[in-house]
């Protein structure tokens, strides 16, 4: 679940610069509370965005659906900080993002292909029961480098179309061969790039 974050109670050591574009800027970094350690990136948005708390509220929501979001969320709502889960983990998976920048098209080895269609069918079916409309930038794909094994997940939830409460009022069949056709683009594309 999504939750409010205090970053005073945390030593934050920067690792590296991930992105930095027109509305946010994103690095690695690594939170130590004196105990525990964990390597989350941290995303900051630039400027207002009143946008912002979607993705906590979406997160929580979906979770509770049994929908497959990243591990953790914690946001710092006055700064618009945002610090969830780095699906790399240290270098030993590769997180495959179509809406991202051209080291998402390099090729990759999948040992679960077939799995991994059901598991974004299943997504789909889900999804349309729901009434939950997935968008392009909806859709990651976290790859283990050593053994190829891919799991879908919803990362940038702010597209994912209607509020977590909200009614979307457009029939089933209607959000099924949405996501339907949004899914199945991004395993094309992911098959185009499988070694």
């Amino acid at each position: 679940m999504a939750k409010e974050f205090n970053e005073d109670a945390f030593k934050i050591t920067e690792n590296e610069k991930v992105y930095s574009g027109p509305r946010s800027e994103i690095d690695s970094v690594t939170l130590s509370s004196g105990e525990h350690s964990r390597d989350l990136l941290r995303k900051k948005f630039q400027g207002y965005s009143i946008e912002f708390m979607q993705g906590p509220e979406w997160h929580t929501a979906l979770q509770k659906r049994g929908y497959p979001v990243l591990p953790t969320w914690r946001y710092d709502a006055e700064n618009k900080v945002e610090y969830v889960t780095d699906l790399r983990q240290g270098g030993t998976h590769r997180v495959i993002d179509f809406c991202g920048g051209k080291g998402n098209y390099e090729k990759v080895h999948i040992s679960n292909i077939e799995e991994l269609k059901s598991d974004v069918e299943k997504l789909v079916t889900k999804a349309a029961d729901d009434g939950l409309v997935i968008n392009e930038p909806n859709v990651f794909f976290d790859v283990e480098l050593d053994t190829g094994i891919a799991k879908v997940l919803l990362g940038d939830l702010r597209e994912i179309g209607y509020g977590p409460d909200a009614e979307t009022g457009a029939p089933r069949e209607e959000v099924f061969a949405h996501n339907q056709s949004i899914l199945n683009e991004h395993i094309t594309r992911l098959e185009n790039i499988m070694e």
